[in-house]
């Protein structure tokens, strides 16, 4: 027997699948907007620099990676960032990404321990994200990038 919708329920929302999910967040991000991106994520969302394991840094919680990437949108107010490989499958994302911009604002803690800059120079970090998506929020992500070409490209010493 066919169940019929009685005229006051309203239908069942659609989960977004972790590739919308990935999609809409890598659009807030080319998109320099930290609000929109905060909102795809957890409340326990992680961001795991996997530089870090160098200098046995924590993964980033919710709150710090929105102060992380509101410092790097006023450090780069020009920036470029395209997905140039995607790889999906249900909960996880894998996205190629190359992000370029010149430093035309100060870049502070967060991003780097002390403030430096602006330091008007022009950046192309390329890297991998892997996101983690559930319940149509992401979980967590693990960047890997080359923090060193990047140092090098600013001119900053570690």
């Amino acid at each position: 027997m066919k169940r019929t919708r009685k005229p006051t329920e309203q239908p069942a929302k659609a989960m977004p699948s972790a590739l919308g999910v990935v999609s809409w967040y890598v659009g807030a991000l080319a998109a320099r907007d930290s609000a929109r991106m905060q909102a795809l994520r957890s409340p326990t969302f992680a961001l795991d620099f996997v530089h870090g394991d160098a200098s046995e840094a924590h993964p980033l919680s919710a709150e710090e990676t929105m102060q992380f990437w509101s410092a790097w949108f006023v450090a780069f107010p020009e920036l470029d960032y395209q997905v140039t490989r995607t790889i999906a499958a249900p909960g996880v994302v894998v996205t190629q990404w190359i992000l370029t911009g010149t430093n035309s604002g100060p870049l502070t803690p967060p991003v780097l321990e002390r403030e430096t800059g602006p330091l008007g120079r022009t950046i192309r970090l390329r890297g991998v994200s892997i996101y983690d998506v559930a319940d149509g929020l992401i979980q967590r992500e693990a960047a890997y990038l080359d923090l060193a070409t990047l140092m090098v490209e600013l001119g900053v010493e570690l």
